[in-house]
């Protein structure tokens, strides 16, 4: 799994196969994920970990006047989370526990046979979705 993260001054672009933002500040930018994914395992296991492939997350974030785009295509990839507060995704955009302001979100993901499992007390498992928390 690839990560490529750049950060400028007013501008937040990303690159990969997933984007993880956590206690950001995001302001007047673009968080883009563009990836083709393909027989990929994510897998976590414990206590607020995240197993994502072809996904953007941002927990405890402030996103204001932003972009956020994910255009993925997964075939035959599994994404697992098992423990307390997981969440297991592919080819979604979670947001979780942030304050969303005067953004725009897409997700626009082509899945096809893909697996997303969430075991045990407020886990998520999602494919080719938007969940904000």
């Amino acid at each position: 799994m690839k990560k490529i993260i750049i950060i400028t001054m007013g501008a937040v672009v990303a690159l990969g196969s997933t984007v993880a933002l956590a206690e950001s500040k995001v302001n007047k930018s673009i968080i883009l994920n563009k990836s083709v994914n393909k027989g990929n395992a994510a897998i976590a296991i414990g206590k607020d970990n995240a197993a994502n492939v072809g996904s953007v997350a941002i927990k405890d974030s402030k996103v204001n006047k932003s972009i956020i785009l994910n255009k993925s295509v997964n075939k035959g990839n599994a994404a697992i989370a098992i423990g307390k507060g997981n969440a297991a995704n592919v080819g979604s955009v979670a947001i979780k526990d942030s304050k969303v302001n005067k953004s725009i979100i897409l997700n626009k993901s082509v899945n096809k046979g893909n697996a997303a499992i969430a075991i045990g007390e407020d886990n998520s498992a999602n494919v080719g979705s938007v969940e904000i928390k």
